[in-house]
């Protein structure tokens, strides 16, 4: 029973998340220089969450516990590595009048360590993964992702159709 009240905390708290981060800043970013990156307070509670369930395991292993200690560790660090890059400016999204630079691999549920850039006029489409990061994809299959954690995305996501009006666009992410 806990851990369902846990899942619909989290998750309503990440639907809460992202209707906030929907929100576009200001018409005026539109057709200039720009930054997304993803929040870092939830990137750093996530962080320290991990990190304390996989103390938790560790810890017990000195009580003999070691069912609970593999699961503990096996969710806490994961947890904990894959979201650690986000709290620095690795995953950042950024683009300027020539060009968007960003992350461009998945690395299991979260995105990797590589980036790439591509020009505006290469970008040929726009796409969800199954893991719910959204994507640009040039004509030769490199992506550019970002998720609806980033606050502000739709400044983004405005300058991605002020560069290529014709740009197909899902609905969910305007």
């Amino acid at each position: 029973m806990r851990y369902a009240l846990i899942v619909t905390v989290v998750g309503l708290v990440t639907y809460g998340w992202s209707m906030f981060n929907r929100f576009r800043d200001s018409e005026s970013d539109i057709g200039f220089d720009g930054n997304i990156t993803p929040g870092k307070i939830s990137a750093l509670a996530v962080t320290i969450f991990g990190i304390a369930i996989a103390v938790f395991g560790i810890v017990s292993v000195f009580e003999a516990e070691f069912a609970r200690a593999i699961v503990c560790s096996g969710i806490g660090f994961p947890m904990a590595i894959f979201m650690a890059p986000s709290i620095t400016h690795l995953h950042d999204v950024r683009w300027d009048s020539k060009e968007v630079n960003g992350p461009c691999r998945l690395f299991g549920l979260s995105l990797g360590l590589s980036r790439t850039s591509i020009s505006w006029d290469e970008i040929k489409s726009t796409g969800k993964t199954i893991t719910g990061y959204w994507f640009i994809q040039s004509r030769d299959g490199r992506r550019v992702y970002w998720s609806y954690l980033y606050p502000g995305y739709g400044r983004f996501v405005d300058n991605l159709l002020f560069h290529r009006p014709s740009l197909k666009i899902p609905d969910d992410l305007r």
